[in-house]
């Protein structure tokens, strides 16, 4: 017997490996193994079995890790697309995409002797075998792992003797727990729908009756209930004994939500899988969900890889959220695959926001999905009103000599709040204390020693960092060219946004939301359970406040500066900054008391902040999609971005200019489809990351298939020592 085995290395994809006689019945499509590659051996998955190979003195496999497959032909299937769309070789993708090796020390499968063993049967059993069962009779239940530290691996003979009837052999699971839930007041049941909801569930439950693949847009206001649609949604796939995918983009999203979904469906049906969860649940909760005991998968992006068995229904929260987009390693998009999936399943596919993308929702707008909208609040409740202050009129009318943090409007807001003894968010997308430092005496910017991008202050810890590379500075700075002490500190993060609001506001109990606080374990289930008892008067934070949270007592939300995303190289820069306006404004008001919204800006004409302010998301699309159009830009064009890096500047230089000449060469001989362009090499935003100076080349056309063979060609053969190219289809972000 032989089999094909993906290996996680960056050029091949996939070996040929004979299987030892005593493994063979072992062997599955989706198992780990361990092969006899590099130094050490290399592990592996099986990704095809036959009993004819044209390799000649294949090696055999070192040892089968996992005793159940992780995955089955359909998964593999669309695991295998991933990698082809992608770019990405499929070893690397089973790679990263599958929950880590179970750490054999908590590995809780046990064996113990079947009752009745016949002893005519006992007779035929090999040495082993026979010592192996002498062993079960004597323990009544042992360790498969304490058995394999005492007599070598023998995991294929006690399979073999299980096979007989003679043993039992039983994987107990890692037994720990699920993270803890987010408790909010009291149970919320089950609500009544109102009649857009209820319009909204009449066309899932018809697609889901079907049983046919279809992509639904679910386009509500924030506070229009579509939560309660997915989980509506869900019972009716559940009535029917399908399994269900529920993707939100954050962590911080999944405590309030698995209150929500362990209160409709119990705890015991419910995989989690996100970083937060440790790796023996995770890998616990997916052999379950491929066994087909639990039948919900709920998590952040790579919960879509889950092999959740009779798939129905997929659920994109918050679809727009370039969260979903991996940048690192395999750069793929897990709302796009979402379709990708359902397609392969035949399942309904709804992607959720208030704000969709523009690509989704032009999508929408030319049949490719359906579209249902919900432009009412909950309980007829209003949309908060939204007010511009511009920052430029504030210096001038107030005689402000320098940067002030808080308009007066904003000041007098918070103030009024919290007489009122109710709850205030203030955003600011950007975090630490100050952000970029300058010499006084000579005017030099001090930056990171690996990157072109300035330190951060993180005035609690000490110390100056590059949130790039982790590169770190404590005590006094010096300018790194006139040697002088004489350095200033500028610009604001959300560190100095919270000391400022305390100088402020002493009484109020404030609180920080952003990576550098919410880094440690059930750090995001103790600030929301907090902010949802009342106990959190002002809650400071960046882009992480604005998705999906919903606490009514909050009625004032203030954008601190609305212009961090605005100016950034990006053709997705306006439709960002819409974005992230609309959703942290929908914060405000979603109880019984209405809410406001003030929005910081230099920008107060631009047409992404005046859209923002009056709710007008009809209005943002018609200007967005006219300039996209005129400059073929998605959804009228798709992407490849190649990215060029290398340690010394001249010779990346010379790289990706060799690599744009075989571009240009190759499209010229090629039969064309459609419209391409090929842009660049340019230097990238961020010149210099990690040690590395970076160049950008992008390929630009109305055919998909075209521009990836047109850039599997261009890499094919294409070697420039020291230079590196890296690939990302459909790219989010160009930075």
């Amino acid at each position: 017997m032989f089999v094909k085995v993906a290996i996680p290395i960056p050029k091949d994809r996939a070996f040929d490996y004979a299987v030892p006689t005593q493994m063979e019945e072992d062997v599955a499509i989706g198992k780990r193994v361990l092969v006899p590659f590099g130094n050490k051996g290399q592990t592996g998955c099986i990704v095809g079995v036959t009993a004819v190979t044209e390799i000649e003195n294949p090696k055999e496999i070192i040892d089968i890790l996992d005793q159940q497959p992780l995955f089955d032909d359909r998964d593999l299937a669309f695991y295998s697309w991933t990698a082809d769309y992608y770019l990405y070789p499929l070893g690397k993708v089973l790679g990263e995409i599958l929950p880590g090796l179970k750490d054999r020390r908590a590995r809780t499968e046990k064996v113990a002797a079947a009752s009745g063993s016949a002893s005519s049967t006992t007779e035929k059993l090999t040495k082993k075998q026979r010592l192996l069962l002498k062993i079960l009779q004597e323990e009544t239940e042992v360790s498969v792992a304490g058995l394999c530290q005492r007599l070598g691996n023998v995991r294929s003979t006690l399979a073999a003797i299980a096979k007989k009837g003679l043993a039992r052999i039983t994987d107990k699971g890692a037994g720990c727990p699920l993270p803890p839930c987010l408790t909010v007041g009291e149970p919320s049941g089950r609500p009544a729908a109102n009649l857009s909801q209820e319009a909204a569930l009449q066309e899932i439950h018809g697609n889901l009756r079907t049983g046919q693949f279809q992509t639904v847009l679910l386009h509500g206001v924030t506070g229009s209930g579509k939560t309660e649609v997915y989980l509506q949604a869900m019972e009716e796939v559940r009535r029917r004994r399908g399994g269900v995918i529920y993707l939100v983009p954050e962590i911080a999203l999944t405590p309030q939500l698995l209150t929500r979904l362990k209160e409709r469906f119990g705890n015991e049906n419910i995989a989690v899988l996100h970083s937060g969860v440790s790796r023996s649940v995770r890998y616990d909760q997916w052999q379950r969900l491929r066994r087909g005991e639990m039948h919900m998968a709920v998590g952040v992006r790579s919960a879509l890889f889950a092999p959740v068995r009779d798939l129905r229904l997929i659920i994109v929260d918050e679809e727009h959220d370039a969260s979903y987009k991996q940048d690192d390693r395999l750069p793929y998009n897990a709302r796009d695959l979402a379709i990708v999936k359902g397609r392969l399943h035949g399942a309904t596919v709804v992607l959720g926001s208030a704000t969709p993308a523009v690509q989704t929702c032009f999508n929408a707008r030319i049949g490719k999905f359906s579209c249902l909208t919900m432009p009412g609040r909950i309980a007829d409740r209003p949309l908060p009103p939204v007010e511009i202050v511009d920052m430029k009129m504030e210096k001038a009318l107030h005689g402000e000599k320098t940067f002030t943090i808080f308009s007066r409007r904003l000041a007098a807001a918070i103030g009024e709040t919290l007489d009122r003894k109710q709850q205030v968010m203030l955003l600011l997308n950007r975090r630490g204390y100050h952000t970029f430092q300058i010499c006084r005496d000579c005017g030099h910017p001090l930056k990171c020693r690996n990157c072109e991008v300035s330190l951060t202050q993180h005035a609690r810890e000490g110390v100056w960092k590059c949130h790039y590379c982790d590169y770190t500075l404590a005590g006094e700075l010096v300018c790194s060219r006139c040697k002088s002490a004489n350095i200033g500190a500028y610009g604001m993060g959300t560190e100095r946004l919270e000391e400022e609001i305390t100088n402020r506001f002493p009484a109020a109990r404030i609180r920080r939301m952003d990576s550098d606080t919410m880094d440690r374990k059930g750090a995001h289930e103790q600030l929301l359970h907090a902010l949802g008892q009342d106990r959190v008067d002002i809650l400071v934070g960046t882009q992480m406040i604005s998705k999906g949270h919903d606490f009514p007592n909050v009625t004032l939300v203030g954008v601190i500066l609305a212009d961090t995303s605005l100016n950034l190289p990006d053709f997705r820069a306006a439709e960002r900054t819409f974005q992230l306006l609309t959703q942290v404004s929908g914060r405000g008001g979603r109880g019984d008391v209405p809410g406001q919204v003030i929005i910081q800006t230099f920008n107060p004409n631009h047409y992404a902040i005046q859209k923002a302010r009056d709710h007008d998301y009809d209005g943002f699309y018609a200007e967005e999609i006219s300039l996209r159009q005129s400059l073929f830009y998605p959804p009228f064009s798709r992407l490849i971005h190649l990215r060029v890096s290398c340690i010394h500047r001249d010779k990346g230089e010379e790289g990706s200019k060799s690599l744009a000449a075989k571009a240009r060469e190759l499209l010229k001989l090629a039969r064309v489809r459609g419209t391409v362009e090929i842009v660049g090499p340019a230097e990238a935003p961020l010149f210099r990351l990690r040690g590395r100076y970076r160049w950008q080349l992008l390929l630009k056309g109305d055919d998909s298939r075209f521009l990836h063979a047109l850039t599997r060609d261009i890499l094919g053969g294409f070697h420039f020592p020291g230079v590196q190219v890296k690939v990302d289809v459909d790219p989010v972000h160009f930075m």
